[in-house]
């Protein structure tokens, strides 16, 4: 691939991140990058660009202005992670979860002084309305919950994800925290997202204490008949519940997933991106 046909690609990156105000280092760009390269050729296709350069270690275009708060926004992410690891830790002992990662704005590194931390839950089959439950109460309950938000509850039994590169690049940044198989399903379910980011791999666990610490009621959820029974209860209610009330077409509830894309997220950065792909072309 040519040196201009590589900067055609770091633009397209760059459009995309230009939605977030967000700013890559190579090795991001690298890895959002949607044709097979490597760190050289992207360093020689923008040592050549007239309009690309890297400065303070972040890939930076003319074509997009510079966010002066991007390492405040980097701040802000970091100490929300910490406020919500011991919360993180106690849905990772939960041997009902068999994947947690962090996704969202604090996965891929940047957040805002209002915003929350996004979490990807995937659960035994059956559980997922129990495990919402209890990832909802701990949110509430706990002092550090504040900032848990779990959007994503998936049973290990339905994690396919329609084809986009939305949902490749979301999927490709999130930070897994648990994989007791749950994660690495997610992925084994979703071959596709290889193809469309070929240079981007899993990140690396992180490695939290996991610590017990539930309400008195999550016993009674684990009793085998009874906890089955409370299952449909909450599936049934809930999901007639959020569904009467859903006004976005991205929401998915179900017996096995519940997807909270109440605000259309997903359908206006894909309506962002493409007008950013216009104004490059």
């Amino acid at each position: 691939m040519s040196s201009e046909e590589t900067e055609e690609a770091i633009d397209e990156v760059l459009a995309w991140s230009s939605i977030f105000n967000h700013h890559m280092t190579i090795e991001g760009v690298l890895r959002n990058l949607r044709v097979k390269s490597s760190i050289n050729a992207l360093l020689q296709a923008i040592e050549k660009s007239p309009h690309l350069s890297i400065v303070n270690d972040v890939v930076l275009s003319e074509k997009y202005t510079i966010n002066s708060n991007f390492k405040h926004s980097q701040e802000i992410a970091k100490e929300h992670l910490d406020e919500t690891k011991s919360v993180l830790s106690i849905l990772s002992s939960c041997t009902q979860i068999t994947g947690l990662a962090i996704t969202g704005s604090v996965a891929a590194g940047m957040n805002t002084e209002d915003g929350d931390v996004d979490v990807l839950i995937i659960t035994k089959p059956g559980w997922v309305w129990r495990v919402r439950a209890l990832a909802i109460y701990i949110a509430h309950k706990h002092p550090n919950g504040g900032l848990l938000c779990p959007n994503m509850v998936m049973s290990q039994d339905s994690l396919e994800f329609e084809k986009s590169i939305y949902g490749a690049r979301e999927m490709m940044q999130i930070i897994p925290i648990k994989d007791s198989n749950g994660i690495s399903e997610l992925y084994s379910k979703n071959t596709w997202v290889n193809k469309v980011l070929p240079n981007a791999s899993k990140k690396k666990l992180l490695d939290l204490p996991q610590k017990r610490d539930y309400p008195r009621w999550w016993k009674i959820m684990k009793i085998p008949i009874l906890g089955s029974i409370i299952e449909n209860w909450e599936s049934s209610r809930r999901i007639k519940e959020l569904n009467a009330s859903s006004k976005s077409k991205e929401a998915v509830y179900s017996k096995s997933v519940c997807r909270g894309h109440e605000n259309s997220h997903k359908t206006r950065i894909e309506s962002e991106y493409n007008s950013a792909l216009e104004a490059i072309s």
